[in-house]
């Protein structure tokens, strides 16, 4: 029984991390932000509406020597062989700060 549930186990844990390398808005998105811009605290990101072909992820992330927290919607298009940023569709400040 035990074996069972370390089966049952390995699969969930590949099943979570295939999800968490085909998902731009986790790995891509954050590659990404950090490349253009490398001094920002990524604060949270995550897929938001999902379209065909198109997912808007979503980022929240604070500026240097700043406590405001600033939120934006990014779009990534699925290309056949993997995700590619778009543009930024929306910026916005957040309500909540530190």
């Amino acid at each position: 029984m035990a074996k069972y549930y370390v089966f049952l186990f390995l699969v969930m844990a590949a099943v979570l991390y295939y999800i968490y390398i085909e998902d731009p808005c986790n790995r891509t998105l954050r590659l990404d932000f950090s490349s253009k811009y490398p001094d920002y605290a990524i604060l949270d990101s995550g897929a938001g509406e999902v379209s065909t072909g198109n997912v808007r992820c979503h980022i929240t992330y604070r500026k240097p020597d700043s406590d405001q927290v600033y939120e934006d919607v990014w779009l990534y298009k699925d290309i056949g062989d993997g995700w590619v940023f778009s543009k930024i569709v929306s910026s916005s400040m957040s309500t909540q700060q530190r």
